[in-house]
């Protein structure tokens, strides 16, 4: 929740698309309650979570992001949530081989650091390509994005930008 990528992200969603952000600790991070479960109990949670925010602000479009093993939650909470866009950044790809079936409603942005330490963004290019999910490389940034930051944000603007266009008002 406090990571600097998740917090840039969640940035670039209210501040440059005017939309609505909650980020969250899962299960037994931070103060949270709860003990890991190893991905479902987390996916879980950002379903609830999610449907949460959902309720508050039901109009306009609805981004489900996730960094890291949250981009994996976000893979799984998918198709059980049908987000308008998917923004993946930084997945773990050396650790979660395959996705699992997206709807082809859902669009999807992924984002990589070109020298991600769990990932290399040849894999995640081979599978985003193969799906026909808008994917983009951070040029010389690591799996944090460190001294990266501006250019993560800048990728996820103009991916955001292309799967929002036209989609609405």
């Amino acid at each position: 929740m406090n990571t600097k990528v998740v917090h840039r992200a969640a940035r670039v969603l209210s501040e440059r698309f005017g939309l609505t952000t909650l980020r969250f600790n899962f299960r037994g991070v931070g103060r949270s309650g709860g003990e890991y479960s190893g991905g479902p109990g987390e996916t879980e949670d950002l379903v609830t979570a999610a449907r949460w925010l959902r309720r508050r602000e039901p109009d306009g479009p609805f981004v489900l992001g996730g960094f890291s093993f949250g981009a994996v939650c976000a893979l799984d909470a998918a198709p059980a949530l049908t987000p308008d866009v998917l923004l993946l950044i930084g997945v773990p790809t050396g650790r979660y081989p395959a996705p699992p079936a997206i709807p082809s409603a859902i669009r999807v942005v992924w984002i990589q650091g070109e020298e991600d330490e769990y990932s290399p963004p040849e894999k995640g290019r081979a599978l985003a390509e193969a799906r026909l999910w808008d994917f983009a490389v951070v040029p010389g940034a690591d799996h944090f994005f460190s001294g990266r930051l501006d250019a993560l944000e800048e990728a996820a603007t103009e991916g955001l930008r292309r799967a929002l266009e036209g989609r609405f008002g």
